[in-house]
């Protein structure tokens, strides 16, 4: 039911390997940023990912603590005691009143203590650092696998608004020269006023959305920087990335396997349901006895803190806790129950990561389909506007018609540049749910 906790581990190595082995090299950023370069970046950037290379650090740390559990602790102490002075009475004659110095003595030595039998407190406890390595591990997959798909959204984000921008300073090139045209046709004699003044407001248009399309290119630009950790006046990006051809999705009987297997999520739930399990068997040891032996090796002495005549005391300590108003049965249950709880969530995580799939599933379907059409109606757009162009150059179309055809041909340029970006999301979407970007990059994404 519940994968390998030592599975972690292995995520993480997966993960960091393929990125950090796909084609192209960090000295490319002299021409620009690309895709695997920006991965390696954030990665880099200790902003994304200390916190949770930290919690691995803490994590390690408590194991190591808990497995010196197993074994004895020796210290050394010495301490200096003084009494007096003082008044008493003379023991032969009472009622006389006696004076008595102060005196002092040194108690120095070594102790040591050994647990012999702790109910299982120590191997449960060891079990737990153990899990507590595991599910560091997760976390800091599931982070990276998440800055991951941040740094794909932010780079394609950023290269969708680039390609806006500059589909808006195409556009307005393309009214300047027309406008260019209706005045000197306007002077001719060939055009009315009216035609100037269409073309003036449909390029005004234009140069506002030019202005929105500057704003969200720097928007994408700073989103995109601060994943990077780099200024962004010195963000350049030099690849496309785009869904390999012939790619096809997997059925989705095998993208729902391949999500139970590979989302940390689950992973991590199924080792707190491990550690809920061990609590659990901890607890119900609630009656159990524990058993330490102390040894020392010290001695008294008036003069000095001195081991000169030291000897060996050796105690047996038991401690037995044979009632406790039923708390320790209430612990047993509480730990019970949050085992319930925790495997009610995996089965619940189960579910949601399935429908999650299947949505995703059912939007790469469509955004597949939206690129097909959009490209089509691009192409339509593109003949549309030659023919109406070559009939205004001989006068049997007017002014309108031509800037309707050109508006229309805009738009969809931009519809079909947002397609392939959206697609080109919705795949990567598609494997984050499986708990396989690593996979996405290396086998389905490519450069152009």
């Amino acid at each position: 039911m519940f994968s390998n906790g030592k599975k972690s581990g292995f995520y993480l190595i997966f993960i960091l390997l393929l990125v950090l082995t796909l084609p192209g090299g960090v000295g490319a950023r002299e021409n620009g940023i690309t895709l695997q370069e920006a991965i390696e970046l954030a990665l880099a950037n200790p902003n994304n990912l200390g916190a949770a290379q930290q919690g691995i650090a803490e994590a390690v740390a408590k194991q190591a603590q808990a497995a010196a559990g197993r074994w004895p602790t020796i210290s050394f102490n010495t301490q200096y005691t003084k009494v007096g002075p003082y008044s008493t009475e003379y023991p032969m004659i009472p009622g006389t009143p006696i004076d008595v110095d102060a005196t002092g003595s040194y108690n120095t030595g070594f102790s040591m203590q050994m647990p012999l039998y702790m109910g299982g407190k120590i191997n449960s406890a060891v079990k737990l650092a153990d899990y507590g390595v595991d599910s560091a591990e997760l976390v800091y997959a599931a982070e990276t696998d998440n800055l991951i798909q941040q740094v794909i959204q932010a780079y394609i984000g950023y290269l969708k608004a680039d390609r806006m921008w500059a589909l808006s300073q195409d556009q307005i090139k393309i009214l300047k020269e027309h406008l260019r045209l209706v005045e000197t046709n306007l002077r001719l004699g060939y055009a009315a006023k009216t035609d100037l003044l269409a073309t003036e407001i449909q390029l005004t248009q234009a140069e506002l959305a030019a202005v929105k399309a500057e704003h969200g290119r720097k928007l994408a630009a700073e989103h995109l920087s601060n994943l990077l950790g780099i200024d962004p006046a010195r963000l350049a990006l030099c690849s496309e990335p785009r869904i390999k051809t012939g790619f096809t999705l997997p059925p989705v009987e095998e993208a729902l396997q391949q999500a139970e297997a590979g989302r940390p999520e689950l992973q991590s739930l199924a080792v707190a349901i491990r550690m809920a399990e061990e609590n659990l068997k901890l607890s119900k040891g609630y009656w159990k006895p524990n058993l330490v032996l102390v040894g020392t090796y010290g001695t008294q002495n008036q003069s000095s803190p001195t081991l000169e005549d030291a000897v060996w005391t050796y105690t047996l300590n038991l401690d037995w806790k044979l009632w406790s108003g039923g708390a320790g049965r209430a612990e047993a249950e509480a730990a019970a129950a949050n085992l319930h709880k925790l495997q009610h969530t995996w089965a619940q995580s189960k579910e949601l990561i399935a429908l999650e799939v299947r949505q995703s599933y059912l939007a790469v379907a469509e955004a597949g389909r939206v690129r097909e059409l959009t490209a089509l109606i691009r192409r339509q757009a593109e003949e549309n506007y030659a023919m109406v162009k070559a009939k205004y150059e001989l006068g049997a179309a007017t002014n309108l018609e031509l800037l309707t055809a050109q508006t229309t041909l805009n738009g969809a340029l931009n519809d079909q540049a947002t397609a392939e970006y959206d697609y080109y999301l919705a795949v990567a979407a598609f494997y984050k749910t499986l708990g396989q970007t690593a996979r996405f990059l290396q086998e389905v994404s490519e450069d152009a």
